[in-house]
């Protein structure tokens, strides 16, 4: 489903943009540059990828991949986020993003298949998003698409920590299981 070709433009699109705004002195928060690379995300995978649209309809999902629903979520943190009320089931693309020297962008990509109990409800009542975060993609990490980069599990004293990593997948570290996944609070 997603292609180097549409890794490649993604890239060259979203370093494109990031270098218009310091052209023109605009200031984006990370959410905003996250929903526009969202958009490139879309706009590569409808051109790229034969099958796909992108309504461009907060009604629709993301893109609809012969016929079915794909939608994306992206961040330059180290959680997804879904609204309750909008979240749909469906195939899910998480996608993480961090600029490098000169608006270069990197990104970790994985998708699966996802039903409304996998995200983490939110335990405050004022703010209504689910959740989905590193942790629990790491202990899931076998039923999950890695399509760039890869996750690596160490330990920090007592604590097992995630990171993200945005380079090529790493067999060695994406089968891991040690520390063990009973290990994990998720």
């Amino acid at each position: 489903m997603i292609t180097e070709q549409v890794i490649e433009k993604l890239s060259s699109d979203t370093k494109v943009l990031f270098d218009f705004y310091d052209k023109m002195n605009l200031f984006k928060t990370k959410k905003q540059k996250s929903e526009d690379i969202s958009g490139l995300f879309e706009n590569a995978m409808a051109e790229l990828i034969e099958g796909a649209v992108a309504p461009k309809i907060d009604a629709e999902p993301d893109i609809r991949l012969h016929g079915k629903p794909v939608e994306i979520k992206t961040t330059s943190g180290e959680t997804w986020f879904s609204g309750t009320f909008s979240k749909r089931e469906g195939y899910f693309i998480f996608l993480h993003w961090m600029v490098g020297k000169d608006n270069y962008p990197e990104f970790f990509i994985a998708g699966k298949d996802l039903k409304k109990d996998d995200w983490t409800a939110s335990k405050s009542k004022s703010y209504y998003a689910t959740t989905y975060d590193k942790k629990k993609l790491y202990a899931n990490r076998e039923d999950w698409d890695f399509h760039k980069g890869y996750l690596e599990a160490y330990d920090r004293g007592k604590q097992t920590c995630i990171k993200i990593h945005t380079g090529q997948i790493d067999e060695e570290f994406l089968w891991q299981t040690d520390p063990p996944l009973e290990s994990y609070n998720v």
